[in-house]
């Protein structure tokens, strides 16, 4: 069964710990975690979530910036069908516990300076989840045993990302493993140069985990069998050092990605390993996006258009696209991804001809499976 067929982290997770045991899954500040040990590690976290009483469909929360053991824990709860809850550093304790109601999390993992905003937000739930904090989660990490469990299904739910507009409540979007990989197959079939990845190629991850665009890129990492680098939250400092790192891909935002081509440093920085730059989640101004073309001058560039709903992208402007000397294309969300169907609709549901302003209706197996 080639990779791109496996729909559900159990499988990708087993492929390569087969396929490449040595070979680096996850990094940060240079310590790494093999595939092979990955898969060891993931069914003692597995053992270590049965011995909290957490089981299939049951939802976890992690509170903290991004970190390697936010993956890890992510990655081995999939495995059983247990729901991650990535909540956002920044909000405050009642925005931290109107989440943990809504999800019944039982437990919520905890990086390092979190305790008090964890305590004061579990506090104002009548039943809270139990909080466990990262040097406590690897000792008992490190006891649990590497039993055999049963594995998730692609249809079985795995994250829950909230999103929200500007005002109410922010929504818990429910994503099953077939909602992350399924559109891997079509990308491959369409023989797409940037759905293709060599052995030595590395993603760097410091976009905010709680977001599609940060928790998606250790998703593309898992799938691709290929080197995660995570970075605690966005620097442009910490995105040049990635470049020396010798990351090969990465997403971010224009308002990041400005910082980072106009930083002093970026003249002398080797950005001769990337191969991609995908960019997204905002407007992008002409003038910062033909600077960033010229800055990174080998690195074909990507447009991202999508939503945590569509589990990110689902349109994508390539890098034929993108020309130095600017043009209309440049300000486009680009074409819908091999897999994906999009119509632009009027108020009465009918297709608009080409031009007109309506309502972007996307028919994609990545689409969530509901709030």
């Amino acid at each position: 069964m080639a990779d791109t067929e496996k729909l559900t982290f159990d499988e990708l997770i087993t492929h390569w710990a087969q396929e490449k045991p040595d070979q680096v899954a996850l990094e940060q500040d240079g310590a790494a975690l093999t595939f092979a040990e990955l898969e060891d590690r993931s069914r003692r976290i597995v053992a270590m979530l049965a011995a909290h009483g957490v089981g299939k469909g049951d939802r976890i929360a992690w509170l903290g910036k991004n970190a390697r053991h936010y993956f890890e824990l992510f990655y081995s709860a999939a495995r059983i069908g247990v729901v991650m809850v990535p909540i956002g550093w920044r909000l405050a304790a009642p925005e931290i516990a109107y989440i943990l109601g809504d999800t019944g999390a039982k437990l919520v993992f905890i990086d390092e300076g979190f305790g008090e905003l964890a305590a004061k937000a579990c506090g104002e739930l009548d039943t809270p989840p139990e909080i466990i904090d990262t040097p406590t989660a690897q000792r008992e990490i490190a006891a649990a045993p590497a039993d055999a469990f049963d594995g998730a299904g692609p249809d079985d739910p795995v994250l829950q990302l909230y999103t929200s507009g500007t005002t109410g409540n922010p929504k818990g979007a429910v994503l099953t493993n077939a909602n992350l990989f399924s559109l891997r197959q079509p990308a491959e079939a369409a023989a797409q140069p940037w759905s293709s990845w060599d052995e030595d190629e590395a993603i760097l991850i410091c976009m905010p985990c709680a977001h599609i665009g940060g928790t998606g890129l250790g998703i593309m990492a898992i799938a691709a069998g290929i080197r995660g680098i995570v970075q605690s939250e966005f620097t442009p400092d910490g995105v040049l050092d990635g470049f020396e790192q010798g990351i090969t891909r990465l997403f971010i935002v224009p308002a990041a990605l400005q910082m980072v081509v106009q930083h002093p440093r970026a003249k002398d920085t080797d950005m001769s390993a990337v191969k991609y730059v995908m960019y997204g989640a905002a407007p992008i101004p002409l003038d910062l996006l033909r600077e960033a073309v010229q800055t990174i001058p080998g690195a074909g560039f990507l447009q991202c258009y999508g939503m945590t709903e569509t589990t990110g992208t689902i349109a994508m402007l390539p890098p034929e696209d993108h020309a130095l000397d600017g043009n209309q294309r440049m300000r486009s969300a680009g074409k819908a991804v091999p897999g994906a169907e999009l119509k632009v609709v009027g108020e009465d549901g009918a297709e608009l001809p080409r031009g007109e302003v309506g309502e972007l209706i996307c028919k994609s197996p990545s689409n969530m499976q509901g709030y």
